[in-house]
């Protein structure tokens, strides 16, 4: 092979991504940005540019709703990412032991993961049902009233506990491979200086561990800010927009709150920037507790 096809070759074969990319991910992105700079409406023939606009709307007329939209975002992505990194750490542990069924366990905790939103957000309207449901029974043998995904200060709560059921066993499945791929003989020569399962937790697992868990944590952060599907399907952002997060403020906007799509591209690249510089943040610090180990 000649210098000249060994240089093209690279390039042929990196094409039909590079296509796929463009078509799907730059475009829309360049374009949103545009559209956030103009009146569009959904009539390409009939807007007009006006510049940083949408922008001030978003942070004056509509100042209280996107606000407290980012409020709860944040809340319910610090929320998911702490507990669902903990839980999963956990259960990955347990399941990597040599127990009989320990597959079994495996694949019951990642079985939220294959059923999807829809489906998981229906089985939990059922069991968090204020009338019917068995969480609402079991509450009612103690004498306590709620109405659940009804109560504005439980809701949220609710919303975080099944975000964090539905994609557990995702996170779960990544500690597990990091974990088989801890050498057993630095456990062995832990076990014989002395520690104990919990001291070979801390100070070996966790630290062999680390960069899986900022895998997992840099896909928890952009998972959870950019979080409608869920809310969508068990509250609506309600009751008294306590759920309503900037994902389900923009979708709330643009489908029910008749704000054009200008505004609408604009609220998305507010979401995209709060998503880069929390990411941005967590990757920095996450790096450099890598290089400490």
């Amino acid at each position: 092979m000649n210098k000249g096809a060994a240089t093209i070759w690279p390039w042929l074969l990196l094409m039909p991504a590079l296509i796929l990319f463009s078509l799907f991910v730059l475009f829309p992105t360049v374009g949103n940005i545009y559209f956030s700079l103009t009146d569009y409406d959904g009539n390409v023939n009939n807007f007009d540019f006006i510049g940083l606009d949408n922008y001030k709307r978003a942070f004056t007329a509509d100042y209280d709703g996107v606000w407290n939209s980012i409020r709860i975002t944040l809340i319910f992505c610090v929320a998911v990412t702490i507990l669902q990194n903990s839980i999963s750490i956990i259960l990955a542990v347990l399941v990597n032991q040599k127990l009989k069924l320990s597959s079994f366990y495996r694949s019951a905790i990642f079985m939220p993961n294959i059923l999807g939103i829809l489906v998981v957000g229906l089985i939990w309207t059922l069991v968090f049902d204020p009338f019917s449901g068995p969480v609402s029974q079991l509450l009612s043998k103690f004498n306590i009233e709620s109405a659940l995904l009804g109560d504005e200060k439980v809701a949220l709560g609710l919303v975080i506990f099944v975000q964090i059921w539905a994609h557990m066993g995702y996170s779960m499945v990544l500690y597990l491979a990091g974990l088989q791929g801890i050498p057993k003989e630095l456990y062995e020569a832990a076990h014989i200086d002395g520690a104990s399962g919990w001291k070979s937790l801390i100070y070996v697992t966790l630290p062999l561990l680390q960069p899986m868990i900022t895998i997992n944590l840099i896909l928890m952060i952009i998972g959870t800010l950019g979080t409608f599907d869920i809310i969508f399907v068990l509250t609506n952002g309600g009751p008294n927009e306590s759920t309503m997060t900037l994902g389900m403020y923009i979708f709330t906007n643009i489908f029910h709150g008749g704000a054009s799509q200008g505004y609408a591209s604009a609220l998305a690249m507010i979401q995209f920037i709060i998503i880069f510089f929390v990411v941005f943040i967590a990757q920095y610090y996450s790096r450099r507790k890598e290089t400490e180990f």
